[in-house]
Formats: structure tokens, C-alpha cells, sequence
């Protein structure tokens, strides 16, 4: 088909909290101690549902403009890690959307590879009247066109870190939320829910935050907000996540699964240092080490490196890093970083 160009509002994922940036921002301040042409119709993969989840954050347009030969290119080096998944955005904006996602995920469909969809809000959140409203209608649509294909949906991205009162709170107890920006977020994540769970009832939901921010699943346990698996995002500058404790003493992982869901890590990476840049061999070495943790825990089921490819630099952004494979000019491609082999040799090693 001809090219269709999508333009991706490059946050860290769906109108999200902002990851390490958002954490960086409270631990400064309270811790000083993160191609093939596809067939048009979209089909599920062959991936088995009980495997390990080795996956990576893809963005259609991170190089340049989208187009489907530079989508099966990053399908490329996503068959080059050998992971069984991708980690994808949709994107409500663009008319022909549903055209744009069916091709890049009926290319993933067809290579194997299973795609875990990010969905969001139609504009921030905040900034909505009814969310309830808003997460339905996206649910409803996105889940009714790909029933029974697409096996996962994130709500949102970090909506925990959106409700804090601030960046210095560390997200352990309900006071530290702001109760009208908890309360949008809680009835979008309802309406989003209830609205796949009613279109695809075989669809899992999972929502995300990251560092500490533990009340949050609190909250929406309390308020029954339905979902089916905990991701956490989590980077080099947090430490080590397994020996992370809250305030009261109590490991953060077992926290975690105190909710009795499935946990994955939706993003993990090497937080660059102010100073010194990303560091290829720390890099290299943290993805090594979180990634042999989590498959070894045993109650860690999959893991998503942020991210595959550095994003072309913009003027607010303009010295993107930390993916697997640098950014080199519009839609070309640069060298793999060293933590791109590292992470294909943890996959092989651990792959059945």
C-alpha cells in the first residue's frame, strides 16, 4: 500500500507518567542515595501464552515519518533479539488509524511476534471532562476492531505517578494523591475496562506505574477498578527493584504481589548519568542484570526494554538515548549499542 505518514506524540508511553524522568525528580528531592508485505487483515501469533514475555517498546515513527519499510526494518532487529513480543502505542489521532495499526501489526502477526497495545485518552486526561466517557468509547472501539487479536491492552501508561500531589511524594500512602486528579484517572482506567472486558472478554488488561508509587493499587483495589496484571516500569537509577523497601520496612515486591496478579516489567532501562551519558557498559550490564532477576524470580512473567530505537531529536528533545539501536538520520537506522547483543544472548539463553 502507499505510505501513510502517522505523526506519535513521543512521550515515554500514552500520556504516561514519565517514567525515570518522574522518578529522577522525586530522588533528587527525597532520596539522594531509573520487509514482507503483511496481509491487510490483523491474526494473533503463535506465541505461547505461558512463555517468558521477552519484549522491547517499538514507536512506528521513532526515525522519521512513518512508513512500512522502515516498520518491518525495526521487525528486523525485533527478529534479531529473538523477543516474543512488542510493546506498541496506538494512536487515536490519524483518520485511517485502524488502516496504520492493522499493516504494522498484521507485519508483527506475521513474523511471530505478539503485540502488547498501549491505549490512551484522547488528550491529557486532566484536561477531560467525562472520563469515564472517554476511556469507554476508546475501548470500546480499539477492543471491538481487534477482538480475539490482540492479546494484552495497557490503560494508559503511569496514571499513579499523573494522580501524585507532586513529584517529592513517594506514592506509598493515599495522602499523597491528589483526590480530583485520582478520581479522572480511576474512572477513564473504569471505562476503558469495562468496555473491553465487554468486547473481548478473553482480552488482559494491564495498568502501570513505577518506583513506589504502591497506594495507587491500593486505591483502585478499594474502588474496584478491574484489571488483570500489575506492569512496573523501573530503571538502573532506582538500585536494584528486588531490594527496594518501602517506608514501612516491607520489600516493594512483595508489596506487589501482595494484589495476587501477574507482575511485568513494562519498562526497564539504564538511566544515563548527568554527567557522563548513557555508558554502553553499564548499560549493558543493568539490562543483564534486571533481566536474569526477573526471568529467574519466578513471579516476574516478561519484560520490556525501553526501548528498540532512539527517537529522532527535536528541539525539546534534542539528545534522545538509552534504546537498543541509535538514531542516524530520518529514517535510517544507526549502530546497535552493546546491550542490543546482551539482551538477544539473555533471550537465547532463556528461551525454551
Amino acid at each position: 500500500m502507499n505510505r501513510i505518514y502517522l505523526i506519535v506524540i513521543v512521550c515515554l508511553l500514552i500520556g504516561g507518567g514519565g517514567g525515570y524522568f518522574a522518578w529522577k525528580a522525586f530522588n533528587a528531592k527525597s532520596n539522594p542515595s531509573a520487509s514482507s508485505s503483511p496481509d491487510n487483515a490483523v491474526s494473533g501469533s503463535s506465541s505461547a501464552s505461558s512463555e517468558f514475555m521477552w519484549g522491547v517498546d517499538v514507536n512506528p515513527s521513532a526515525i522519521g515519518n512513518y512508513n512500512l519499510e522502515t516498520w518491518n526494518q525495526q521487525l528486523y532487529y525485533v527478529g534479531a533479539l529473538n523477543t516474543n513480543w512488542i510493546r506498541l502505542a496506538f494512536d487515536n489521532d490519524p483518520a485511517n488509524k485502524f488502516t496504520i495499526f492493522d499493516e504494522m501489526i498484521g507485519a508483527a502477526n506475521a513474523k511471530g511476534v505478539d503485540v502488547f497495545l498501549g491505549i490512551g485518552s484522547t488528550k491529557p486526561i486532566l484536561d477531560i471532562k467525562d472520563t469515564y466517557k472517554d476511556g469507554n468509547t476508546v475501548g470500546k472501539e480499539i477492543a471491538t476492531h481487534y477482538k480475539g487479536k490482540i492479546k494484552y491492552y495497557q490503560l494508559m501508561s503511569e496514571q499513579g505517578s499523573t494522580a501524585l500531589k507532586g513529584s517529592s511524594y513517594s506514592g506509598e500512602k493515599e495522602s499523597d494523591y491528589d483526590k480530583a486528579k485520582y478520581e479522572k484517572v480511576r474512572e477513564w482506567m473504569k471505562g476503558a475496562s469495562d468496555a473491553i472486558k465487554k468486547a473481548d472478554p478473553n482480552a488482559k488488561l494491564v495498568i502501570t506505574d513505577q518506583w513506589t508509587h504502591t497506594a495507587y493499587l491500593d486505591m483502585l483495589a478499594r474502588d474496584k477498578v478491574s484489571y488483570d496484571i500489575i506492569g512496573w516500569d523501573w530503571y538502573s537509577g532506582m538500585g536494584a527493584m528486588g531490594e527496594r523497601k518501602l517506608a514501612n520496612g516491607t520489600l516493594l515486591v512483595d508489596k506487589l504481589k501482595s494484589f495476587n496478579k501477574p507482575i511485568i516489567l513494562a519498562e526497564v532501562n539504564f538511566t544515563p548519568d548527568v554527567k557522563t551519558g548513557l555508558g554502553q557498559q553499564a548499560q549493558s550490564d543493568f539490562i543483564k542484570s534486571i533481566a536474569e532477576w526477573a526471568y529467574n524470580s519466578g513471579y516476574i512473567k516478561g519484560l520490556f526494554v525501553f526501548k528498540l530505537v532512539d527517537y529522532k531529536p527535536t528541539k525539546e528533545n534534542p539528545n534522545d538515548c538509552c534504546a537498543l539501536i541509535k538514531f542516524k538520520s530520518i529514517n535510517k537506522f544507526g549502530d546497535k549499542r552493546q546491550a542490543f547483543d546482551t539482551y538477544a544472548e539473555i533471550i537465547k539463553k532463556y528461551s525454551k
